[in-house]
């Protein structure tokens, strides 16, 4: 399945409920926000390997604010 379809259907299951597939979704149509067309291959890959894209939190434990993600913090989980 391509990037494009796999978005397609994963952010499909945006229903606002709170649920493990929509905070997905969300997470998702973030990523995309931040990154493009990028998040297709990366979609593609975590597929393959079952698995799903996560933002690393490196800054979690700090007072930086982070308003900007790139390919390079996006890993697969």
């Amino acid at each position: 399945m391509e990037g494009k379809e796999i978005y397609t259907n994963l952010i499909a299951k945006r229903d606002y409920s709170g649920s493990r597939a929509d905070e997905y979704a969300q997470l998702l149509m973030t990523i995309f926000l931040h990154i493009g067309d990028s998040i297709f291959s990366l979609l593609e890959s975590a597929e393959a390997e079952n698995k799903k894209l996560s933002i690393i939190e490196n800054t979690s434990d700090s007072d930086i604010l982070v308003d900007e993600y790139t390919v390079n913090d996006i890993i697969l989980v």
